[in-house]
């Protein structure tokens, strides 16, 4: 996806310690599950983001296609 002033905006992401943290879509390098608690964002310029947010709510958030991987 081509980044553009508007798709490259600020998502506010849930913060687990309460309140959140706006990120900018350009500056997210990827994020993994942590548990059943919600997900771990990691931005490029610096820390990490616990956040209450899902990975599917993230890739909601985010616009992210869905991979369709097929099993053996």
């Amino acid at each position: 996806m081509e980044q553009t002033a508007e798709t490259d905006g600020f998502i506010l992401i849930p913060a687990a310690t309460g309140g959140g943290a706006l990120v900018r879509r350009s500056q997210i390098a990827g994020a993994r599950a942590n548990g059943r608690d919600g997900a771990i964002l990691y931005a490029m310029c610096g820390p990490s983001i616990y956040t209450t947010a899902t990975i599917s709510q993230l890739a909601r958030y985010l616009d992210a296609e869905s991979a369709n991987i097929p099993r053996d």
